[in-house]
């Protein structure tokens, strides 16, 4: 799990003696407030009101530390255009009627406060209004940036027969895993805790090995389930409508997920497990989601492993299917004749989605299914703010500097991200790359 810590603080101006006195009250006020929360605040930069220098700025700075907060006066164009600039995005979305347009992929941080002007946000860079400061910081900056420093326990409950495995339980022991017991009506409940989910997953494999036979039910305890459905971000709120319509649709057994363990499926699998827990909450412990994985025989490890914690950890049934996604698709819709539709992390910039709807059948001459594309209008970086906001386990191989998982025969780490050019071994990890068309650039690579 990604806890961060470090900020870079940059402060466009053209000269102090214009604001200064403004400029560094709202740095007192801002470098205080970090500080309460347990941030490190490693460099405050001032540089020129060019988009040309900001972008060079953001761009080391952002590879360096975890946060960037950018303190500007309003309307600040520059601002704009630098991101365009380290993006590779054009400036074509508008906030609202009355602000600069910006990339595609910056979101606004709005609050409840209607006086309080909303905060800029991309991929971990913040930009504050001065003048707008104490508000935004008050309101806005500071419940987003808690939550970064909130460290994550992945938890899950297991029923077991009354009085059915005390002893097995008191004697099991996991590094990093805090394990309590508790008694029901009629029932006894072990519940496991640990911030590291390899650690939890270990942990739930040797408790099954101990007392298999006597656990009734057990469930993953999703605490950011209510922060999802709060979301103020139209990406998310649309993908939950688009799932929910097609489990009413269809029904929860008449569907499955198309799962390999990449950072889009493993949003969707997310989503999916929250959307069942929220609405079918007398019965969602019950359901097991059917995952197909169409694996290469030149499958990475750590992709495999990370399949199976998930296997585990969300009592997913995995159908591994060795073969071409076409007869993949055939083999699984052979097993299970009832499949009606099947959910795909596809996203439009993915190579020949671009035309794709939300929902599809498949192609003639392609076993037909119903295709259900809830993340299709997600971006990169999307998908990343998801998975380290709400906190979502993810495949290690992304911190490694991949970005686009294939097989080990064609994807290397991306040359994106590679920190320092003197060491080809040092690579960033995937939430680094501000990039987006440059997200498969690591794929379609041959190694023999």
């Amino acid at each position: 799990m990604v806890l961060f810590k470090t900020v870079a603080i940059i402060v466009p101006n053209n000269g102090l003696i214009a604001g200064g006195i403004k400029i560094f009250s709202a740095l007192r006020l801002l470098l205080g407030s970090l500080k309460s929360m347990g941030y490190d605040i490693k460099k405050v930069a001032f540089v020129k009101e060019e988009d040309s220098v900001l972008a060079q700025e953001l761009t080391i700075l952002t590879k360096l530390y975890d946060l960037a907060i950018i303190v500007a006066k309003p309307k600040p164009d520059y601002v704009s255009k630098a991101l365009a600039s380290m993006t590779m995005q054009e400036i074509e979305y508008s906030l609202s009627e009355s602000e600069l347009k910006w990339p595609k992929s910056v979101k606004i941080l709005q609050s409840d406060h209607s006086n309080t002007p909303g905060v800029i946000y991309f991929q971990r860079i913040f930009v504050l209004q001065l003048g707008a400061i104490k508000e935004q910081v008050q309101h806005i900056l500071t419940n987003h940036l808690q939550h970064y420093r909130k460290e994550n326990t992945y938890s899950k409950s297991f029923y077991i027969h009354k009085n059915g495995a005390r002893s097995h339980i008191q004697s099991l022991q996991v590094e990093n895993v805090d394990i309590q017991y508790d008694e029901a009506t009629d029932c006894d409940v072990i519940t496991l805790n640990s911030g590291d989910f390899e650690k939890i997953v270990n942990a739930e494999v040797l408790l099954r090995q101990e007392i298999s036979t006597t656990i009734l039910n057990s469930h993953w305890r999703n605490e950011m389930k209510d922060l999802i459905y709060q979301s103020d971000d139209n990406h998310i709120k649309l993908s939950i409508e688009v799932i929910e319509k097609c489990l009413d649709k269809y029904g929860l057994e008449n569907v499955f997920l198309s799962f390999n363990g990449g950072k889009d499926c493993t949003v969707l699998l997310h989503l999916i497990k929250t959307i069942i827990e929220k609405r079918y909450p007398e019965k969602w412990s019950d359901v097991k989601v059917c995952c197909l994985y169409v694996r290469s025989e030149n499958a990475f490890k750590d992709q495999d492993d990370f399949i199976e914690q998930c296997r585990v950890f969300f009592n997913l049934e995995v159908i591994t299917v060795n073969a071409n996604i076409k007869d993949a698709l055939q083999s699984i819709l052979d097993q299970k004749p009832h499949f009606k539709a099947v959910f795909m992390g596809t996203r439009r910039t993915d190579p020949y989605s671009n035309h794709l709807n939300v929902t599809q059948v498949t192609d003639p001459g392609w076993p037909q299914v119903m295709r259900c594309n809830p993340l299709l209008d997600w971006n990169y970086s999307d998908i990343w703010d998801y998975l380290l906001y709400y906190k979502v386990p993810y495949c290690k191989l992304y911190d490694y500097g991949y970005t686009s998982l294939g097989d080990k025969l064609n994807t290397v780490r991306n040359p994106i991200l590679q920190y320092d050019e003197g060491s080809k071994d040092i690579y960033l990890p995937a939430y680094k790359m501000m990039i987006d068309k440059s997200e498969r650039s690591g794929r379609n690579v041959s190694k023999i």
